[in-house]
């Protein structure tokens, strides 16, 4: 019977074979079996691997690995009271809303389910944490190749406010005035059948 001798590294991994245990030889028809196998199961892995997370090399389902962000919010402000107002008026959108109240939550948040939609207040609780936030979430968006719809609501009556805030790419900008949540949930409307605001509206 023709055989193969193997080395350490090879028995060893492919095989659970040390020196307590390593025969002096393979039967090559056994091994040829084997590393049929082991060529199938590559083969396998390198396809999915060119799949978003290599999702059967991973035990993942389909439907994990395409998971749609279509319905996905992200609602970010320090106030405890705004976060559920503005849950309860976007849940009748029927979307998953999740809430955060410091920026370092709000950004681990979007990594993980990578929002379709973010609301967010400048003032969490300062200007520069918003402004910080607002950056950080474009560039993650950009860099995931992911499509974000982010605005920000501010009491702010500042217009240089506004402006700063397109610049570092949010979509839109809504002052909290007496009729704010109102005028939210029109302009998430709009986005979300597919009408979105004109940019004329920001003058």
């Amino acid at each position: 019977m023709e055989s193969i001798e193997l080395d350490e590294e090879f028995l060893e991994l492919f095989y659970n074979i040390t020196n307590s245990n390593r025969p002096e030889s393979v039967n090559l028809q056994l091994l040829k079996k084997q590393l049929i196998k082991i060529v199938d199961t590559l083969r396998e892995l390198n396809a999915n691997a060119k799949k978003p997370f290599a999702s059967k090399a991973l035990g993942m389902e389909e439907s994990e690995q395409n998971e749609d962000n279509s319905d996905k919010i992200l609602v970010v402000d320090d106030l405890g009271v705004i976060t559920y107002q503005l849950k309860v008026l976007l849940s009748e959108f029927e979307l998953e809303v999740d809430c955060s109240q410091e920026i370092y939550d709000a950004v681990n948040k979007y990594k993980n389910k990578k929002y379709k939609y973010v609301v967010m207040d400048l003032f969490i609780p300062t200007e520069r944490e918003g402004f910080i936030l607002l950056t950080e979430l474009r560039k993650m968006a950009q860099s995931m190749n992911v499509e974000t719809v982010i605005g920000v609501i501010t009491a702010s009556p500042r217009k240089e406010i506004e402006q700063q805030c397109k610049q570092r790419g949010a979509d839109f900008f809504l002052e909290k005035n007496n009729n704010w949540q109102s005028e939210l949930k029109t302009i998430m409307s709009n986005y979300i059948v597919g009408d979105k605001p004109d940019e004329d509206e920001w003058q």
